[in-house]
């Protein structure tokens, strides 16, 4: 297994400042930022000769190597929600604000194929959480599946031709956020073009056992957050669903740093070893406590020691 970084750690910084501070704590792998807006890298520039020069030559001065590209916002415009919600991620209409999430993933794929990147990861959306619920629209998550398997089913093929896999972190908001839908998403949108990314911390958000996770979808998952979540004291006053800002200190769950929360991580790092997961552990920061700098040397000073060779 190796040990890389998620870089929205250091999403408000150029390349040229963000990357040296990444290759002082000795990380070698990058999980790089490729939104809309993104400083780390403009998808829309990423093909042109000279951005492609300048950038190379970056993460090689830096001794950098490129494990993914993640387009989470752009990516979940593909099924939504679309509106004021998102309006920041793209403005404009549904129509619009959809197809641009579509053109925007393709055009990930093509820009992974070209840098020699093997995976994209981002989510595949939700037009409608509050649908996970049969009431008043019992009908609601099945005709939301249809629409995933329309709008989906010609990007993630797209991405076959590219030699890509795009790879849907399973979460809060997305059609696929748990076990069983997940299994029922990948089932849809054929398990061969449609991989994984597994955030441990998302899976204790909803409630759910990575390990079991692992168990049932592990030959589908290529690449795993190393973040942690915590269930707090304040859980019996807000539940498992509370509102506000995530970084609120009386939230009942929140992120944190790995070894800092209830994932059970010598657990987690087990299961993946029992079902031959081999690559990429990419630390992800959002949490509410400790400074940025603080929460990365920690996290690579708890998960390395444990990753198997």
């Amino acid at each position: 297994m190796k040990l890389g970084l998620f870089t929205r750690v250091y999403q408000d910084l150029e390349i040229e400042e963000a990357f040296p501070k990444i290759m002082e704590h000795g990380i070698e792998y990058i999980e790089v930022v490729s939104n809309r807006g993104s400083k780390h890298l403009d998808l829309d520039k990423a093909l042109t000769k000279d951005y492609f020069n300048n950038y190379t030559n970056v993460l090689q001065k830096n001794s950098l190597k490129i494990s993914a590209l993640t387009i989470h916002r752009d990516s979940q415009l593909v099924l939504g929600p679309h509106g004021a919600a998102t309006q920041r991620f793209y403005p404009g209409s549904a129509e619009e604000q959809i197809e641009y999430g579509i053109k925007r993933a393709k055009l990930a794929a093509d820009v992974a194929k070209e840098y020699g990147v093997s995976q994209v990861i981002g989510y595949l959306g939700c037009q409608n959480f509050s649908d996970y619920y049969p009431w008043p629209n019992k009908d609601g998550w099945d005709n939301q599946l249809k629409m995933a398997y329309e709008r989906w089913m010609p990007i993630l093929e797209y991405y076959e031709k590219q030699g890509v896999v795009f790879a849907h972190e399973v979460g809060p908001q997305q059609i696929a956020y748990d076990i069983e839908t997940t299994i029922r998403v990948t089932e849809l949108l054929d398990s061969n073009l449609l991989k994984l990314c597994l955030d441990p911390s998302n899976m204790i958000l909803m409630g759910v056992n990575p390990e079991l996770f692992i168990e049932h979808l592990g030959e589908k998952i290529v690449n795993v957050h190393g973040k942690d979540a915590e269930i707090t004291y304040k859980h019996p006053f807000s539940g498992s669903l509370p509102h506000g800002d995530l970084s609120r200190p009386d939230r009942g769950i929140r992120f944190r740093i790995p070894g800092w929360g209830d994932v059970q991580w010598k657990k987690v790092l087990s299961a993946l070893k029992l079902i031959g997961y081999n690559q990429m552990i990419s630390i992800e920061f959002e949490d509410p406590i400790v400074s940025e700098e603080e929460g990365v040397k920690k996290s690579i000073d708890y998960l390395k020691p444990l990753l198997f060779e």
